[in-house]
């Protein structure tokens, strides 16, 4: 795909709890109990009956007076939760507390500081009120005190309503085995936004996985039960066994998800870059379970002058039971199955990308250009810091393959430098190696034949001296191996303040040996990504400091913006996205833009594949031409800029602008950085949307997008 056209780039806008997590050893128990509760529910209607093959394993009836803390932790922070949201959680019996069998958690709207770092983050300071909300509420979570491994998991609650209101019951693995959020997953049992508003009586349940953004994914469905979520209980459950999960509410199945359509992609161990879990990892780990009731945030936005406060989230148990038929698997005991009810399509592992650059001698790649291909030669080359450091054969015969031989007297290294051939109008030396900073690696063969006991063997990714990031490697000696380097583990130069700038890249593979002496030999060295990504041409006229004033679109997408247009949809299809000629010839080209009439929603915006330094900006404006031609169901346009998720500014709504006819918006750019944009690394300065939700049939049109100085 042609990024220079069109796009897509998930980013996840719904559920992103998951930012906190645990730590990284390891755990493979099926479930851990304590101090677990047999009492009956004491107040609302019967639960779902059972068959005899589920046993209780851990339960919270809340029959007492207060909060068990042999089963519950409060987290205390006012985060945000990694959503945009407007509360901060306390462990106060203002917001939760526990009173005629019913756990209560509460937000209140009531001005509050607290903590600016999650829980587990190792610099989080209890006593710290540095962050200060307008909201408090309560999370809980059974975090080392409920820990388990497949399982029916459920909830009896009535939920809180109103715009900006979100109950979740969900969870988070507690060994963080596949790395941070999303790669070790979530699975969130429920969530409602904005009940008995625009969110209906609508509930849903999702799983998010994948890579670190914005390589990160999200599946599932929602369900609409027969009587309201705010003025009945309901049974919220999954069934969890090994490579399966369903989601139940009240009898009803409404959702199955299975490991063909839900993957990990996470850190190996040092040498080994990137890998895809087998099996039906990340799911295949123990998860401890967190309520709370949040408000506002990325997904339902704000509360707004028809929202009451307090609101409640009324829990009367939460059960775990283990499948008896089957431990270790936790199959063969969900027996409520609807047939009609196919596995949700989810997302499998995309295929995984790779570019040559020495392949039986130097290869040639091909770096993606708005004019198309530009190809770029790879050269070997070397450094001595002194005569006689190095003897180096970059074209070595090795039983029937060419290697890059090098044995090392002192320190020294060999790199592959790469030159522009084709000469392209605009093009520029280098490589911009951007797309690879999250999920890239660097993947070579490499046979040590022998080492110095002090010998310490570097692989660098080098901008120009001292603009060079490094980490060691330490292969076995006396065989071939293939070993990996990802992006996202370079240091900094450890010698001169810097570090290599992967928006041009003049060397991509460094093999330095910085003390001890080695001999070695190289083949098959090559770029590797996963999902969408390729080397892209350095474009001359790009900065990474913007000056004012500055045309994001005017007629083209302005060369800095080399990411193009870009969509984020929930429904394959439901945005389409293009440059046309507009009907007024006068104007040139515009930016069209068409959502469907599925349901789904969506936004486009335009991007960089860096940061661009947008400082000069501070106290300007944001202008940009609009030509609604069918606002369809939509209510309103919102517009925001980000900063690397999840910086951001959050979404300004301008209202029902350009309706019919052609209308300039002037959007001050210090609204855009009170809501949290940082101006020094802006690499999305546009993202259009209609109301969320309510997208159907919407036809718009963009021109003379533009950043304009005080």
């Amino acid at each position: 795909m042609n990024k220079f056209t069109l796009s897509l780039l998930a980013l996840a806008l719904t559920g992103l709890y998951g930012c906190g997590g645990g730590s990284s050893s390891d755990s493979d128990s099926s479930s851990s109990v304590s101090s677990s509760s047999s009492s009956s529910s004491s107040s609302s209607s019967s639960s779902v009956a059972l068959n005899e093959n589920w046993n209780l394993i851990w339960s919270d009836e809340f029959d007492g007076d207060t909060i068990d803390n042999g089963k519950w932790s409060f987290e205390v922070n006012c985060t945000g939760g990694g959503n945009n949201e407007l509360q901060c959680y306390t462990p106060r019996p203002e917001n939760a507390f526990v009173a005629d069998g019913h756990l209560n958690i509460v937000a209140r709207q009531e001005s509050f500081s607290g903590p600016g770092r999650w829980d587990d983050d190792p610099s989080y300071d209890p006593n710290d009120t540095s962050v200060q909300r307008d909201y408090t509420s309560a999370r809980l979570r059974s975090k080392n005190k409920g820990d388990f491994k497949y399982g029916r998991m459920e909830i009896r609650a009535k939920l809180p309503q109103g715009q900006g209101i979100w109950p979740a019951f969900w969870m988070l693995p507690t060994e963080n085995i596949y790395g941070g959020w999303p790669r070790s997953g979530e699975i969130d049992v429920l969530e409602a936004v904005n009940t008995n508003a625009a969110g209906a009586n609508e509930v849903h349940g999702t799983l998010h996985y994948g890579a670190v953004w914005p390589g990160n994914r999200f599946s599932g469905t929602s369900f609409v039960p027969p009587a309201n979520v705010w003025e009945e209980f309901h049974t919220y459950a999954v069934e969890w066994s090994e490579g399966e999960i369903h989601w139940f509410v009240d009898d009803t199945h409404f959702a199955t998800q299975t490991s063909d359509g839900w993957y990990t992609y996470y850190e190996g161990p040092a040498g080994q870059g990137f890998q895809l879990g087998e099996g039906s990892a990340p799911f295949d780990q123990a998860f401890h379970l967190i309520m709370n009731l949040a408000v506002g945030g990325n997904w339902p936005g704000a509360p707004d002058d028809s929202t009451s406060f307090p609101q409640t989230l009324l829990i009367d148990h939460v059960r775990v039971y283990e499948c008896a038929l089957d431990t270790t698997t936790g199959k063969g005991c969900s027996d409520q199955l609807d047939e009609s009810v196919e596995p949700l399509d989810g997302f499998s592992a995309p295929s995984a990308q790779g570019y040559e650059l020495f392949k039986d001698g130097a290869a040639s790649v091909a770096m993606e250009s708005p004019a198309g291909d530009e190809p770029a030669t790879l050269t070997p080359g070397y450094y001595e810091a002194a005569s006689g450091n190095l003897i180096v054969d970059p074209a070595q015969s090795d039983d029937n393959a060419t290697v890059w031989s090098a044995e090392f007297f002192g320190l020294a290294n060999i790199f592959l430098g790469i030159s522009n051939t084709a000469g392209a109008e605009g093009v520029d030396t280098g490589v911009n190696l951007t797309e690879f900073a999250q999920t890239g690696q660097l993947a070579f063969d490499i046979y040590l034949e022998e080492k110095s006991s002090d010998a310490t063997l570097l692989i660098k990714v080098d901008s120009g001296w001292p603009n060079v990031s490094f980490t060691e490697i330490d292969p076995p000696v006396g065989e071939w191996v293939r070993m990996a380097v990802r992006f996202n583990e370079l240091q900094a130069n450890n010698i001169e303040p810097g570090q290599v700038n992967l928006e041009n890249v003049i060397n991509p593979f460094v093999l330095e040996v910085a003390t001890g002496t080695a001999k070695l030999k190289l083949n098959n060295i090559a770029l590797e990504c996963l999902g969408d990504c390729a080397p892209q041409a350095v474009l001359m006229g790009q900065s990474d400091t913007l000056e004012a004033p500055h045309a994001v679109f005017d007629d083209t997408i302005d060369v800095n913006w080399d990411f193009g247009i870009g969509i984020y949809e929930t429904g394959a299809g439901h945005v389409s996205a293009a440059i046309v000629d507009a009907e007024d010839v006068v104007r040139g080209q515009v930016i069209d833009l068409q959502f469907g009439d599925s349901g789904a929603s969506g936004i486009a915006f335009i991007q960089s594949t860096g940061t661009k330094d947008m400082t000069a900006f501070s106290g300007g404006t944001l202008s940009f031409d609009i030509h609604v031609l069918d606002y369809g169901s939509a209510s309103n346009i919102s517009v925001r800029a980000d900063c690397v998720h999840p910086c951001s500014s959050g979404d300004i709504d301008v209202g029902m602008v350009g309706a019919g006819s052609w209308q300039t918006v002037e959007l001050p750019v210090n609204d855009l950085t009170s809501g949290g944009l940082d101006l020094s690394r802006v690499n999305t300065p546009i993202v259009i949307s209609p109301t969320w939700e309510s997208q159907a049939n919407v036809h718009l049109q963009l021109d003379n997008i533009r950043y304009l100085a005080p």
